[in-house]
């Protein structure tokens, strides 16, 4: 990563690089949540030398291996780190080579978690790796970590899909509704790390054709709002609340950490993690864009 640094004791689940700290478009956000003693979610958050492409990973430690949160921090620096590193030869083109890329950023992540030398053991964890450009967007996931996209007008996408046990029930034909409020719906069929067999990720590319936001998450946030028309009311109430940071827009940090605290009030059963990314003009629009609207 380039020049990497700690956040805030507050934020010590977050890493992200100066470079991406004087980013006006881009925000970061963790917090335990009122039941865990430990926050085992990790960000980390990195831009490539000119900063025309934003590098988000958010990894979700899982709590029933030991080491999880360790995990986490191993795979998303590792993973974020690897994605930044290869940007400086540029995103590829091809779909094979993209699918490639980041199947190389998770098995280097999964063997940098088995590697790490430290005493807690080795821990587990999913991961959501997002790099975001104005031409377009890749994510890729194993688990249940999420990335959406919010554009200002029309419709919200999620962009990855779980591997879960509901995931597979709504792939045999089960509603979403019945599949994810069955018993064990929320339990993981992939991840990196302790006993992983299956580390092929989710890959998935998106050509924005007009701005919006990405936002890359935890369960801790997305559990509350599993509809991802609900969860895009939210986030455009959210962000029509932001204060204005110095380039004029909604500050995404305030976003980020508003979303946190929107999980919090509903309980905060569970870690929470957001980073986000603004599209703010399409390539060779010269032209302001205007406030947001909510997502029809």
């Amino acid at each position: 990563m380039t020049s990497p640094e700690s956040c805030p004791p507050e934020h010590s689940r977050i890493l992200i690089s100066r470079a991406a700290q004087a980013a006006t478009h881009i925000g970061a956000a963790t917090n335990v949540g009122l039941r865990h003693p430990t926050n085992q979610d990790f960000l980390a958050v990195d831009v490539d030398a000119d900063v025309s492409h934003t590098v988000i990973v958010v990894a979700d430690g899982v709590s029933s291996t030991e080491g999880a949160e360790q995990a986490a921090e191993v795979a998303a620096s590792s993973a974020c780190r690897y994605l930044t590193g290869c940007l400086a030869q540029g995103l590829p083109s091809a779909d094979d080579a993209v699918v490639s890329l980041f199947g190389h950023a998770v098995h280097h992540a999964h063997r940098a978690v088995l590697n790490h030398p430290g005493p807690r053991g080795i821990g587990a964890c999913t991961l959501v790796t997002a790099i975001c450009s104005a031409d377009r967007i890749v994510v890729a996931n194993i688990g249940d970590t999420r990335a959406y996209w919010f554009p200002a007008e029309g419709r919200e996408q999620r962009l990855t899909v779980d591997d879960s046990v509901a995931q597979a029930q709504i792939d045999l034909g089960m509603s979403r509704q019945e599949a994810e409020s069955g018993a064990g719906a929320h339990a993981i069929t992939k991840w990196l790390g302790a006993r992983a067999t299956d580390l092929d990720p989710r890959v998935h590319a998106y050509r924005p054709r007009i701005p919006g936001w990405v936002m890359v998450c935890s369960d801790g946030l997305w559990n509350h709002l599993p509809d991802p028309a609900e969860l895009a009311t939210m986030f455009w109430k959210v962000v029509g609340e932001a204060p204005v940071g110095s380039d004029g827009e909604p500050d995404p940090d305030h976003v980020a950490q508003a979303l946190v605290d929107y999980a919090n009030a509903c309980g905060g059963f569970d870690n929470v993690t957001v980073g986000l990314w603004r599209l703010d003009r399409l390539p060779g629009d010269p032209q302001s864009i205007p406030d947001p609207a909510p997502a029809s």
